[in-house]
């Protein structure tokens, strides 16, 4: 496996390899799965309560001309809290995740297309499957988590449109008029 050294800051989940080492031996084959420190820090990251699973297969292998495709799957269950209650919300995330790495690719001629499968990116000097894995964990999770059963919260009445005993200064206002109405 073409590994590369670790960063000096820790990440929450690196799986750091070099591209050109890849590049050379072949398809690699990855099946990787957060440790449990990995998934405290995770759920730090994503702002959960926890991360109880997360694991991310696939394979890197060359695509010509110096190119690497990555594909795999993640998988991973996150406890998120309610928006509304506060309670636990389960997500349970399975998704195909997909990246074609080009070596001199120039971001002024790349056109984004919603069909296309692929998301192509610029070779990095360091190719980390775990940082890929993040990325797609945080693209998937609902931003705005919800307890089944969780009501609506109110609308704020627009500005202005309050009744005058609704409006939190009305009272002061009041009070300054009643006690002469100078600054």
């Amino acid at each position: 496996m073409a590994r590369a050294k670790a960063p000096d800051r820790p990440l929450e989940f690196t799986r750091p390899h070099m591209p050109h080492r890849l590049a050379r031996e072949g398809r690699m084959d990855f099946d990787e799965t957060a440790t449990e420190e990995e998934r405290a820090a995770l759920a730090t990251l994503f702002d959960a309560r926890s991360v109880d699973r997360f694991r991310f297969r696939g394979f890197v292998e060359p695509a010509g001309d110096g190119a690497l495709r990555l594909e795999g799957r993640l998988e991973a269950t996150v406890i998120q809290s309610c928006v509304v209650t506060l309670q636990p919300v389960t997500a349970r995330i399975s998704e195909e995740v997909r990246r074609l790495y080009l070596p001199d690719l120039d971001p002024e001629q790349v056109d984004f297309d919603a069909e296309e499968e692929d998301e192509v990116e610029a070779m990095p000097r360091t190719l980390d499957i775990g940082l890929v894995a993040i990325e797609a964990a945080a693209l998937a999770l609902p931003a705005y988590p919800r307890a089944e059963g969780a009501e609506q919260l109110p609308e704020p009445a627009p500005q202005g449109d309050a009744p005058e005993g609704e409006r939190p200064f009305a009272a002061l206002a009041a009070l300054k008029e009643k006690l002469g109405g100078t600054s």
